[in-house]
């Protein structure tokens, strides 16, 4: 089900009063014309030699089209651009398909447009050479290698979140494959030897091979704040403990929390309470690993601060 990207705009809004930076994008590939190569300012090549995604009706994780990387190494080479991000907390998602008995390939690009490359944690590489059906492999992240799993021949998710707002130097990542987290959030966004990256550059879906074949659909970037609270929110001693929490999150000020609402990445309401008290507690025992917001009013002030699950 494609996920409400007006919602993420109103919660942007909600919190900081402006909307998402242009630089945001949610691209179903419905626009595209079938059989055509898509480039516009987030579908890039690496360089003039090559050539883009390709518009496809083959497969389609919502409406009919998609967009197609094939088995050809010497030319089939499209980046989406994230826009060498330095500062901020950064929500990439897309859908992907790969047939059975067929192999996929990524990797992450720390600058666009792409000159020699800069491979922020290596490669991924998913079915590599056709000897691991559903198994991925991640080459040179922190704790590399690591491995996790992923369908076959049906579509699924990948969810990418990267928090540079305390600089790029800072950076920290995480990452979900159908469901499943691979990287923990707070995993350090450097390969395995600590090397940090220019900027979140973009993504490179390369042609690794001629048993490459895969599909994206539903594409989008999206900018969250890392912490909205105000002078006169952080006058209140509010504070969100453990961080990250592993089931409970306690609450507290040094005035009465009026309301407490939480929202996921998505900008999806996952939580609301109304509290009167200057101690909270929230169950976040049942919600997915991953970053949230807490909004709190404190006495008709508010603020948020993000936690990790």
């Amino acid at each position: 089900m494609k996920k409400n990207y007006l919602l993420v705009a109103l919660f942007l809004f909600a919190v900081t009063g402006v909307f998402a930076q242009t630089e945001d994008f949610n691209d179903d590939m419905e626009s595209y014309t079938v059989g055509t190569i898509v480039e516009n300012d987030w579908w890039l090549v690496w360089n003039s030699a090559t050539v883009g995604i390709e518009s496809s009706d083959e497969q389609a994780a919502s409406g009919s089209k998609s967009g197609k990387v094939g088995d050809d190494p010497t030319t089939i080479d499209p980046v989406l651009n994230l826009y060498n991000k330095i500062f901020g907390v950064w929500y990439t998602n897309f859908m992907m398909y790969i047939p059975v008995d067929k192999e996929g390939y990524w990797n992450l690009q720390g600058q666009t447009p792409i000159g020699s490359g800069e491979w922020i944690v290596g490669n991924i590489f998913m079915n590599q050479d056709l000897a691991a059906p559903g198994v991925g492999l991640i080459d040179n992240c922190v704790g590399a290698p690591v491995n996790f799993t992923f369908p076959h021949g049906e579509w699924f998710e990948i969810e990418m979140i990267v928090d540079i707002s305390a600089g790029i130097s800072a950076a920290t990542w995480e990452l979900n494959v159908a469901g499943n987290n691979v990287i923990p959030a707070g995993t350090a966004f450097t390969d395995n030897s600590g090397t940090i990256p220019t900027s979140l550059g973009g993504i490179n879906f390369y042609a690794i091979s001629t048993n490459n074949t895969y599909y994206i659909d539903d594409a989008r970037h999206a900018d969250f704040p890392a912490d909205l609270s105000t002078a006169d929110f952080a006058s209140k001693g509010f504070s969100a403990t453990p961080n990250p929490v592993v089931n409970v999150l306690n609450l507290q000020a040094n005035e009465n929390i009026t309301s407490v609402a939480i929202y996921n990445v998505l900008g999806q309401q996952v939580y609301a309470a109304n509290v009167d008290a200057m101690t909270s507690t929230v169950d976040m025992s049942q919600m997915a690993s991953g970053a949230y917001f807490v909004k709190v009013n404190i006495n008709g002030v508010e603020g948020t601060t993000k936690v990790i699950k």
